[in-house]
């Protein structure tokens, strides 16, 4: 029976070894080609995937979906570990200290078959970790999504970075009656702040986030008590893929999220 805690955390210390080393370095930022999810490949991106990859591949029957490396490993198997060594890669770069690692172990072909979650911000060492069943920590102690529910005073974390005029103007009614909108570029740790109560809400409609992106995050997020669809409000069901993407709606509550999806059926 793999201990996938203990490897996780591990997984963690490996990378924030190397984000270390790398950080405010021009080698960490030296762009050595694109990564198999489509963004540019930056030095610290590749060592600190082959830092998780090595580690995990230890662990026998193991399927890697890993943004830089692809997919590899038997497609039956046993393990299916996704991996984003480096989401907000873009924010490293530029020097803007919101960042993070983000590993999800699954066993089974869909999101909701994830076992074991963890995002590691790399900027000042918080961790979330969370087991299906279980409940979701940080450093170690309980969060829990806001129990916040009016949509005015709601702060929610919506990507619109390359949208398009449409997309836009299907969020407009949304976006008008919320408190505040924002977006950090690192979409794992959004999400985890989304657990954590500190937004009430995280939205792509763009249908460009990937699982790379969530699969940690929303295991993490669940079970704090967030409330995950897809746009319409249908069940998230993405492949368990470097190049599916999708879009998705989650709210720290089912009232907040009714409410969430009822400003964008208005808008659209």
């Amino acid at each position: 029976m793999v201990e996938w805690e203990s490897v996780l955390h591990e997984a963690a210390e490996r990378v924030q070894d190397v984000r270390d080393r790398l950080i405010s370095t021009q080698r960490g930022t030296e762009r050595i080609g694109q990564g198999a999810g489509g963004d540019i490949t930056m030095r610290v991106d590749q060592e600190a995937e082959e830092e998780i990859i090595e580690l995990v591949k230890q662990k026998g029957d193991v399927r890697l979906i890993a943004e830089e490396h692809g997919e590899s490993g038997p497609k039956d198997a046993k393990w299916t570990v996704v991996i984003d060594p480096i989401d907000g890669s873009s924010n490293f770069e530029r020097g803007i200290p919101f960042y993070c690692t983000s590993i999800a172990v699954l066993r089974g072909k869909t999101l909701d078959d994830a076992t074991h979650a963890l995002v590691r911000n790399l900027v000042n060492g918080d961790t979330y970790y969370s087991e299906a069943g279980g409940y979701s920590t940080k450093n170690g102690a309980q969060i829990k999504t806001s129990a916040l529910e009016d949509l005015r005073e709601a702060t929610l974390g919506i990507d619109i970075s390359r949208t398009t005029l449409p997309v836009v103007r299907s969020m407009n009614s949304l976006i008008s009656s919320i408190k505040r909108q924002m977006h950090f570029g690192a979409n794992a740790l959004e999400a985890c702040y989304l657990a954590e109560g500190r937004l009430d809400g995280f939205l792509d409609v763009r249908g460009r986030i990937r699982v790379v992106d969530l699969a940690a995050g929303y295991l993490i997020a669940r079970q704090a008590g967030a409330v995950f669809s897809d746009e319409r409000g249908g069940a998230l069901n993405p492949a368990i893929s470097v190049g599916e993407r999708f879009s998705v709606v989650g709210a720290a509550n089912r009232a907040l999220h009714a409410r969430i999806l009822g400003k964008l059926k208005a808008g659209s």
